[in-house]
C-alpha cells in the first residue's frame, strides 16, 4: 500500500541539485536571497528537527549558518574530509506560514539529492496577483542560485499518496529518478542534454522560458487552475515523442514521467533517466568508488 501525505492549502516548492551545500557561501547565498523578499518570508524560528525552537535573527547568521552545516564541530576541514549529512528546518510568521527544509550529505550508501523545499499559504498568495509573482520569483532566484537537476512548484492541496513504502525520499534516488509533471517545472542541465533545449521550450502548455541554467514549463498560467488530465498528458506524450524511436520502442508508455497520481504503478526498470553529476556531491578527498 502506498503511503498518503496528508494534504495541506499550501504551494510548494521543491529544488532537487547535485551541488554542494556543505560550504559556507551556500549558505550565505541563500540567506541572502531568503531576506531580500521581506518581512513575510524571513525565518521566525529555525532548528534541525522539530518542534524548532531557536528564534531567527538575521544579525547573528552565524548561528544559523552552524545549525545548516552540522553543527559547532563540522569544521570545512571535516565537511571536506569525513562523511556528512545535515538538515535545517525554518517557520515564518502567521501571516505567509511560510517553511523552509534545507537537506544535504556529502556522501551517501544509495545517492540522494541535496534539496531545498519551501511552502507558503494558499490563502495568502491568492491575496493578489503580485503576491504569486513574488513567491514565482524567489524560487527562480533559488534556481539561478543553486543550479537545481530538476525544480517544480506545485498546489499540495490534496492528499499525495506516495509511491514509497520504505522511504518518501526513495523517488528521488538518482538511480531511479522519474518525476511527475507539476504545475512548474525548472529542468536542469541534465534534462536538458536528454531532451534537449529546444524541444523543452516548444513544449505545448502556456508558458517555457530560460530561468538561470535551466528551463521552465508552466502548464497553466496560474497555479490555482486545475490542470486537465488531458493538458498533462498531452505534455509528457510531446516530450516522449521527441526521445529516439528505437529507444522509445524499447521502453514502452511512461518512461519519462512518473503518474501524476503517485500510487498508480509505473515499471522503474523501463524508464530514461539522465546522468546526473554525481561527484559534485562529494567531498574532495572522499573514495573514488563513490
Amino acid at each position: 500500500m502506498p503511503l498518503i501525505i496528508p494534504g495541506k492549502p499550501q504551494i510548494d516548492f521543491f529544488l532537487r541539485t547535485t551541488k554542494p551545500f556543505h560550504n559556507e557561501r551556500a549558505v550565505k547565498d541563500f540567506f541572502q536571497i531568503v531576506l531580500s523578499y521581506g518581512p513575510d518570508y524571513r525565518p521566525v524560528k529555525y532548528g534541525r528537527s522539530e518542534p524548532v525552537k531557536e528564534l531567527f535573527d538575521e544579525k547573528h547568521l552565524e548561528k544559523v549558518a552552524s545549525a545548516w552545516l552540522g553543527g559547532n564541530d563540522c569544521t570545512s576541514e571535516i565537511l571536506e574530509s569525513q562523511y556528512c549529512l545535515s538538515q535545517l528546518m525554518m517557520k515564518g510568521r502567521p501571516s505567509s506560514k511560510v517553511t523552509y527544509f534545507v537537506s544535504w550529505r556529502n556522501w551517501s550508501d544509495r545517492i540522494l539529492f541535496n534539496v531545498i523545499q519551501t511552502t507558503i499559504a494558499k490563502n495568502f498568495l491568492k491575496k493578489g496577483r503580485q503576491e504569486m509573482d513574488k513567491y514565482v520569483s524567489l524560487c527562480n532566484d533559488l534556481v539561478c542560485r543553486f543550479s537545481p537537476v530538476h525544480a517544480e512548484i506545485y498546489d499540495f492541496t490534496s492528499a499525495i499518496p506516495c509511491t514509497a513504502t520504505e522511504s518518501m525520499l526513495i523517488p528521488d534516488d538518482l538511480s531511479v529518478r522519474c518525476p511527475a509533471l507539476k504545475w512548474r517545472t525548472y529542468f536542469g542541465l541534465p534534462y536538458i542534454n536528454l531532451l534537449r533545449k529546444e524541444t523543452i521550450l516548444n513544449a505545448p502548455c502556456w508558458k517555457t522560458e530560460e530561468i538561470g541554467d535551466t528551463v521552465a514549463i508552466q502548464l497553466t498560467e496560474t497555479v490555482f487552475e486545475d490542470i486537465s488530465s488531458e493538458l498533462r498528458e498531452r505534455v509528457v506524450e510531446y516530450f516522449e515523442e521527441s526521445v529516439d524511436p528505437e529507444i522509445r520502442a524499447g521502453l514502452g508508455r511512461g518512461f519519462l514521467f512518473r503518474p501524476y497520481y503517485a500510487s498508480d504503478k509505473y515499471d522503474r526498470k523501463r524508464k530514461l533517466v539522465p546522468e546526473f553529476p554525481v561527484k559534485e556531491l562529494f567531498g574532495k578527498y572522499l573514495p573514488e568508488e563513490f
